[in-house]
């Protein structure tokens, strides 16, 4: 290996080969490498780390040497330490976003290979420069580069608490600046959270200081900030509060109930951002804990259901969810509570809260919320029939979750739910889908669902639309998380309502007066059924009966523009799958698309008549997309359609631009 790394003369792929088989010889083997070996072989790659053409093979070689030194005492790294950072450092000034994402991933982990301050010896102006050249490449433009620069920031400030100045310097400036941009989200989030943690409780910075500046954010955008960024804010005061000392923490929360109270609805951006602060920092700490702290929350979260502004009330529930993590005896009775005796508007958020709450839970590892269901299930039951549709949309995303924590519990409930006959089974029907739908996206085990899908698939045959779609986006959900879970029981519970629903019509005609307005109310069903067929091909083709759908897409083909674009969707992504039931039913595609190609624009100018011209080009996509298939030109009728648009003036400029898109 040694000599191949060494040659200057060799192809680009040997010499890839080379640092390859480098990086395995001395994550599992440098045991028994000399000294002398293993130096001759850091040497060299520091020389391909400075070499254009080798730098990220190398930088990847490093990354890889790295991960083994972190699990490996024996494999000492500090020989190159110095000259890497340095190197990738410099890399990092680079304009390649490949080889700054390859250099901050091999930063971070080289500084995690280093032991305490006095293990290796590190050139003191080394961090400073690093540190400095990560704090030029955080800013919002990028947030992956972002996200990497912080973590890398955070190990070497972990590693080398000497380097807080640095890091309040030269990072955090810039942190604050993205501590406030709109589009700050994980997983830049979660590094900048982890980092402005590590700065508190390393004491590269005050609590009271971060706290200042954090705050001053708002401030300095004015009347701008989003509800986002006043999130992101509130939940990094929260982090910082939450590794304060236990004093700090008191005297901090009790001012934040103070500013509460005393900002009200006149300054509505500092009461959001209070009423955040108190809920994210109860996630992490038991605000019961603290002398008439939860009381006080209790009274102010109440008070601020009651604000005229929207935004407030928003906070409040939210706020009041979380605060329930950390102590739930002291702040879930409460909610419940609220709940049956409330209803509307309020009602409304209490369930936002109880989301919330459950929400958050599920994010916590090992989280057991078993002994507050009993407590939780019987007012989510009660509000399955709630006249209001907002409120049964956030009952079923509470089910929902509930069942992903508690499926033993849940799942029961909601198969009694579904076949109890009450006055209002269809509002309980469509809660019940929403919920199981709900429960597939949050990743429910499929082992516990799988017994009680068929008895959740017979809402299909419901005769109420609403219940037939929620049930088509239930099985949209299912087949495209988890298949196994319907796979079994597509040919006799699913496909037969599929085929029956794609096909439905129900047009009714509304009188308003001088002119009347036509009303499809089974187009959302044809087209969730669409994407359902469209799903199965992708994720399990083998249940689907592609020849018996044919008539489907045929007529789906002349229906109106959106279920024509899906349809052509779906045709063109079978050409390369299911070329022959396409080309068997070749000829009953000709009059819809023929119809298509020669839509006429009438009086339509501007993004309407760009509208017609993109749905005349899909037509003719689907057109060229099956006359390529082996056999579709033998089939006359077809052929012959093709030879009248390929032979037709008026079609020429859109051929050619359909042909200039490849």
């Amino acid at each position: 290996i040694e000599p191949r790394l060494a040659e200057h003369d060799l192809d680009q792929e040997i010499k890839e080969c080379a640092l390859s088989a480098s990086a395995s010889l001395l994550s599992v083997l440098h045991a028994s490498l000399s000294m002398e070996q293993k130096n001759r072989i850091f040497e060299l790659l520091l020389e391909r780390l400075k070499n254009e053409t080798t730098r990220i093979a190398a930088i990847k070689t490093l990354s890889k040497i790295g991960d083994a030194a972190q699990s490996n005492d024996d494999l000492d790294l500090s020989p190159i330490m110095n000259e890497t950072l340095g190197q990738l450092a410099l890399l990092l000034r680079q304009q390649s976003r490949r080889l700054k994402q390859t250099s901050l991933e091999c930063l971070d982990t080289m500084v995690l290979c280093l032991g305490s301050d006095d293990d290796v010896d590190m050139d003191d102006g080394l961090f400073d420069s690093v540190l400095k050249d990560l704090g030029d490449i955080i800013s919002e433009t990028d947030l992956h580069i972002c996200h990497l620069s912080l973590s890398a920031s955070n190990s070497i400030l972990k590693a080398r608490p000497s380097t807080g100045p640095s890091v309040k310097n030269h990072i955090l400036p810039a942190a604050l600046t993205l501590s406030k941009s709109p589009l700050l989200q994980n997983p830049a989030l979660s590094s900048l959270l982890v980092l402005l943690e590590e700065m508190t409780a390393s004491k590269a910075i005050t609590f009271d200081n971060l706290r200042d500046m954090l705050v001053e954010q708002i401030v300095f955008n004015g009347s701008k900030s989003s509800k986002q960024v006043i999130s992101n804010l509130a939940e990094c005061i929260a982090t910082i509060a939450a590794v304060a000392p236990p004093a700090k923490q008191n005297t901090f929360i009790k001012n934040t109930i103070s500013a509460i109270k005393k900002s009200g609805d006149d300054n509505a951006q500092t009461t959001q951002l209070n009423l955040l602060v108190s809920g994210d920092l109860g996630r992490k700490v038991d605000l019961s804990s603290m002398p008439g702290v939860a009381d006080s929350l209790q009274q102010i979260y109440d008070q601020a259901f009651g604000s005229s502004n929207e935004d407030i009330k928003h906070a409040a529930a939210l706020a009041l969810g979380r605060a329930s993590v950390g102590a739930i005896d002291a702040f879930l009775p409460g909610i419940l509570t609220a709940l049956e005796k409330s209803s509307g508007k309020k009602q409304y958020l209490l369930l936002s809260s109880l989301r919330e709450f459950i929400h958050c839970y599920r994010e916590m590892e090992g989280g057991n919320l078993s002994s507050s269901v009993p407590l939780i299930l019987p007012h989510l039951e009660k509000n399955c029939g709630n006249d209001e549709e907002g409120v049964r949309s956030m009952v079923a995303e509470c089910l929902g979750s509930l069942a992903c924590l508690e499926p033993k519990m849940i799942l029961p409930v909601l198969q009694e739910l579904v076949t109890r006959d009450t006055p209002k089974k269809v509002v309980v029907r469509w809660t019940v889908g929403s919920a199981v739908k709900f429960a597939i996206g949050g990743h429910i085990s499929p082992n516990e669902l799988a017994p009680f899908m068929p008895t959740f698939l017979g809402l299909l045959q419901e005769d109420d639309l609403a219940v037939k779609n929620i049930a088509l986006l239930m099985v949209y959900s299912a087949v495209h998380h988890t298949p196994q879970l319907v796979v079994g029981l597509m040919k006799e519970q699913i496909l037969p309502q599929i085929y029956e629903l794609a096909q439905l019509n129900m047009e009714r005609r509304i009188d308003l007066g001088p002119f009347k307005h036509t009303v499809d109310d089974a187009l959302p069903l044809r087209k969730a059924a669409l994407s359902v067929f469209a799903t199965c091909l992708e994720k399990c083709p083998s249940s689907l009966d592609i020849p018996a759908f044919m008539p489907v897409v045929a007529k789906a083909l002349a229906d109106v523009e959106d279920v024509q674009l899906q349809t052509h969707t779906i045709v063109i992504s079978m050409c390369s799958r299911h070329p022959i039931p396409l080309v068997a039913a070749a000829d009953s595609f000709v009059a819809p698309l023929e119809k298509t190609v020669n839509k006429k624009k009438g009086q339509k100018t501007g993004t309407e008549l760009e509208r017609v011209y993109e749905w005349i080009k899909s037509g003719l996509r689907v057109m060229i997309a099956v006359s390529k298939l082996d056999g579709a030109m033998n089939n006359r009728k077809f052929a012959e359609f093709v030879d009248r648009i390929n032979n037709s003036s008026k079609h020429g400029p859109f051929l050619q631009a359909v042909e200039d898109e490849r």
